[in-house]
């Protein structure tokens, strides 16, 4: 029944909250649940039984002169003559832009995931200590300031975002071809992006037989994992990008229609956990490492950690 309200809440979202509005999606609801007892009753499991109330009742402009909302959707923001009209050139400027905002964005974030290296790197070449640390806050400062280049860059065109708009079928198609090429770029960065992350232990593993290098080995797994987490947020922006660009004639909201697995767990502790959960990993796998310098058996953290994941979300997600 969850998924059943879900999904109604999504039909009336956009209308505006009036008592004619609430009515409706009150009796609405009543049918739904009504087909759905009336469906397990006759021996349909959970899936089969919201698949056919979905089916039967999920056109919200089919059921709409029953409802007597007809004039509410016909005048929301839903309609076409209310979105804002985005011309082919706007929608080439946006993606230009996005990319070389997402770039600076993710390059923000490898500084200060790198930051650490330079006071390594200063001990090892005997360098004095406030050298490395000058150059580490160095490092955040520029990681800082092209986040926030990168943001303030994007502010002229928010209103893709706040506002209700749409394409025409020569920028759809245009969009569709750039992101059918894209798919490749971003398996390739990606993927790149992730092995990264998982070999990232390697040259502290080699570096520790030489004994003039050992602090070496350090600052490489730090540049292996900020260039890595650098491919991963590049590739995965640029993909959302085309995305929302795509879903902008869709009725229903850009941030419903892209949810990740964790927004289908219904226990709201497991959600609280699960959105810091790489987190609290990769805490634990840095300190477990420096802690006892056995890179070569640390990783396991990794796959393990993806296998606890799956597990919880598994037991906790609510059913499709």
């Amino acid at each position: 029944m969850e998924t059943i309200k879900n999904y109604l809440e999504s039909m009336f979202r956009g209308l505006p909250q009036t008592e004619k509005v609430f009515r409706a999606k009150s009796e609405l609801l009543q049918m739904m649940e009504d087909k759905y007892t009336e469906l397990i009753k006759q021996g349909k499991s959970e899936n089969e039984a919201i698949g056919e109330v979905i089916s039967d009742f999920g056109n919200l402009e089919d059921l709409a002169d029953d409802l007597g909302i007809k004039d509410v959707l016909t005048e929301s923001k839903y309609t076409e003559e209310n979105r804002r009209k985005l011309s082919f050139d706007e929608i080439k400027d946006y993606i230009e832009q996005s990319k070389r905002s997402i770039l600076m964005h993710s390059l923000g974030i490898m500084f200060c995931i790198i930051c650490v290296v330079f006071p390594i790197f200063s001990e090892s070449l005997n360098l004095p200590a406030a050298t490395g640390a000058s150059l580490m806050f160095v490092s955040i400062a520029a990681g800082v300031l092209l986040m926030c280049i990168a943001h303030s860059s994007m502010e002229p065109w928010d209103y893709i975002k706040k506002e209700p708009c749409s394409i025409d079928s020569a920028a759809t198609d245009y969009l569709k071809n750039q992101s059918r090429d894209y798919t490749s770029t971003y398996s390739v960065l990606h993927s790149v992006g992730i092995l990264l992350c998982i070999i990232c232990f390697i040259p502290a593993v080699i570096f520790d037989e030489f004994s003039s290098l050992e602090k070496l080995g350090g600052a490489m797994l730090f540049i292996f994992v900020g260039v890595g987490v650098l491919l991963m947020t590049y590739s995965n922006l640029v993909k959302k990008t085309y995305l929302r660009l795509l879903n902008l004639n869709s009725k229903v909201d850009f941030e419903e229609i892209k949810k990740d697995d964790t927004k289908t767990v219904s226990n709201k502790t497991a959600r609280t956990i699960l959105s810091v959960y790489w987190s609290v990993v990769t805490c634990i796998y840095l300190c477990i490492s420096f802690l006892t310098f056995k890179w070569h058996l640390t990783w396991i953290i990794w796959p393990v950690a993806g296998v606890v994941r799956s597990i919880l979300i598994s037991i906790y997600s609510k059913e499709e």
